[in-house]
């Protein structure tokens, strides 16, 4: 009995394999704040629950030594967005407890955590203390009138949609109502909120003078708002919310958060000055300007790279950015870019105007925050190898050190082959890659090989845990991600180069992608497959119309005709920054680079999967794609998933993601095996 037991033991302590259903394992920690004395960091902790089929965040809180991490919040509810008051003892943070989204303060010398506002509903961001902690400064949206709730809480459906603008819509928020996003203050006392800012546009990224006396903003304030970008401008209105003030700056997208110099007398943001040519083709960089508009200057132009974060990942958040951070001194300041499958913290000298990256090359950088003196930065990072932690850069010696764990007895207790970063070649340009082998990998063998392209297209694959390519990996695949040409990371020229084209140098630096990864002599060149999800379902769609190499294709979120998709997006319209102009003005183009054009060509067996609320890539593509192959009696299946928007692989549903994986799996075992 005694040697059965041992047994039994010996087995349940072997490492165990990469599971789909590892999403409920994973505990994130995001937007943290960092103690004005450097000492803690604050942050929320994103976790899903299996049985509610949800997400949850708490706040958590943990010394920059890396010790004593404590829980600050409990219970199935979703705190976000902490902030300490300037004087350290108190933490403002954002939650839905009731009906409506609150801005909540948990004193830190005891007591429990209290409601300070009283909103009616709508949705609460960009919380931010004033200089004396006297007041702070959010964002408000609240629900229109026309939007019903019953008696259960539920939004009713409307009877009707009057639309009279462009853009009326967004993906995962859904139609627009006749509200809008503007600048308030609460008093941190008795509570009472005023609103500073009115009119029929959104307000963006506000952020408090040094003095308390002002606040700064981005706004849209001419006719057809919603569509024309490039004509976002800075504005300042004060405390009180009397007369609101344009800052002159260059016409361009303001496309980063402001932040005012120590003196007050600079504002700092993100964007660039060049006419909009679609999505992420230019570079952002940094800019300062003064208050009165004048002495506008560009940092950072050293570094070609966007000043935007936009790697892609499954349990790394995407898209998240920190506002420029300024030094005490006002000669430097800290602001995030995105750079060869990484994402780093930069400083910029204003002296020099040249910029630096200060982040350590391995890390995935997503937010941070400083302390008041600007010795530390906090941030929460990813690598090839784990999930996020939370991490500090000391300033003066550069020393970055982790001071959370959370994951770590989850991949202590896996067997897996961590992603080898890989160079190769598409003719002269180089290219960047990276390869995850099946546990247990013997060299000797030949193994079925899955390529997996990215969306976007202008964003990148890079040194994070990527759940998906690990569980794909687990399942005897060796797996292959790239960023090709479009992509961002590599320099504007890299991203402009699919610039009307989409297609083109992007496939022949995917398949060169494969022709790198058959040459290493362990892939079976008989047994490809190939997937990727929105501009990466774009991809799939049209390599399976151009060659036959893969014997099995998985298109999520897909493009199929370019046409439609101008009509049916919530963006729809940049394609004709991308095309030279809409359908009925350059239809030789459009119909050129869309996969539909060619459908007849596909013979590869392909499984569609989409989102019916999906409303950046419509449904109606990937309706296309299977009617079309269908009705050419190809192989083909659909999987469409109720009620999810266009991020399922990320945000949707944890039951529904669980199943998305599930069919891919199952589609390419039944092909490549």
């Amino acid at each position: 009995m005694v040697a059965a037991r041992e047994g039994i033991s010996l087995i349940l302590s072997e490492k165990q394999p990469i599971r789909i259903d590892d999403i409920y394992k994973f505990r994130i920690p995001l937007e943290p704040s960092l103690h004005p004395d450097g000492k803690q960091v604050v942050c929320t902790v994103e976790r899903m629950d299996k049985k509610a089929k949800t997400y949850y965040t708490n706040l958590y809180i943990t010394g920059t030594n890396g010790r004593s991490l404590k829980q600050l919040t409990f219970g199935k509810r979703n705190d976000h967005s902490p902030t300490w008051s300037p004087g350290g003892n108190t933490i403002a943070f954002i939650s839905k407890r009731e009906t409506a989204s609150q801005i909540w303060l948990l004193p830190m010398d005891g007591g429990e955590a209290r409601p300070l506002t009283k909103l009616p509903r709508g949705s609460v961001s960009d919380i931010k203390w004033s200089p004396d902690g006297k007041k702070i400064l959010f964002l408000f949206h609240p629900l229109g009138k026309e939007v019903k709730i019953d008696k259960r809480g539920k939004v009713e459906t409307p009877v009707y949609r009057h639309i009279k603008e462009i853009w009326y819509r967004l993906d995962g928020q859904g139609f627009f109502d006749s509200e809008n996003a503007h600048v308030w203050v609460a008093n941190t006392k008795s509570g009472a909120a005023k609103q500073l800012v009115y009119g029929d546009y959104d307000d963006m990224l506000p952020c408090w003078s040094p003095d308390g006396k002002e606040i700064a903003f981005i706004s849209f304030r001419h006719e057809g708002w919603r569509f024309r970008t490039e004509e976002q401008e800075i504005y300042r209105v004060s405390a009180n919310g009397e007369k609101v003030k344009t800052v002159n700056t260059p016409n361009g997208p303001k496309e980063g958060g402001l932040s005012y110099s120590p003196d007050g007398k600079t504002l700092a943001y993100i964007g660039h000055d060049q006419p909009y040519k679609g999505w992420g083709v230019v570079n952002a960089v940094l800019n300062t300007v003064s208050i009165i508009g004048k002495n506008h200057q560009v940092h950072g132009k050293n570094i070609d790279r966007t000043a935007r974060t936009l790697t892609l990942g499954d349990i790394t958040p995407s898209f998240l950015s920190t506002s420029p951070i300024w030094n005490p001194e006002g000669n430097k300041i800290f602001y995030g870019i995105s750079s060869d499958g990484r994402q780093h913290i930069v400083e910029a000298d204003l002296e020099t105007g040249r910029a630096k990256i200060i982040t350590e090359n391995n890390t995935v950088v997503c937010t941070w925050s400083a302390d008041a003196a600007r010795l530390t930065l906090a941030y929460n990072g990813a690598s090839l190898e784990s999930p996020d932690e939370l991490f500090t850069l000391n300033l003066s010696t550069g020393v970055t050190k982790q001071i959370t764990h959370l994951n770590r007895k989850y991949i202590n207790g896996k067997i897996y082959s961590a992603a080898e970063e890989v160079a190769f070649k598409n003719g002269r340009q180089k290219l960047m890659g990276w390869l995850i082998k099946p546990p247990n990998f013997n060299p000797k063998k030949k193994y079925p090989f899955i390529l997996n392209i990215h969306g976007g297209p202008r964003c990148q694959y890079g040194r994070t845990f990527y759940h998906e390519m690990y569980v794909l990996a687990q399942a005897g695949y060796v797996v292959m991600y790239t960023n090709p040409r479009g992509s961002q990371g590599y320099g504007e020229k890299f991203a402009k180069a699919i610039e009307g084209k989409w297609a083109e140098p992007a496939m022949g630096d995917l398949m060169a992608a494969v022709d790198y990864a058959v040459s290493l002599g362990y892939i079976d060149s008989k047994r490809l497959g190939v997937t990727g999800g929105s501009y990466g379902g774009y991809m799939t769609n049209w390599m399976v119309t151009h060659t036959d190499r893969f014997k099995a294709a998985v298109t999520q979120r897909c493009v199929s005709d370019l046409s439609s998709m101008f009509g049916n997006s919530d963006v729809g319209w940049d394609m004709s920054w991308e095309f030279g102009g809409a359908p009925w003005e350059n239809r030789e183009m459009y119909l050129k680079w869309s996969p539909m054009t060619y459908i007849d060509k596909c013979i590869t067996p392909l499984l569609i999967i989409h989102s019916e609320f999906d409303l950046r890539c419509n449904i109606e593509q990937g309706d296309q794609m299977f009617m079309a192959l269908k009705y050419l009696k190809r192989d083909v299946e659909y999987v469409r998933f109720p009620e999810e928007p266009h991020g399922l692989s990320r945000h949707g549903r944890p039951d529904r993601r669980e199943a998305r994986l599930k069919f891919i799996v199952d589609w390419f075992d039944k092909y490549l095996k």
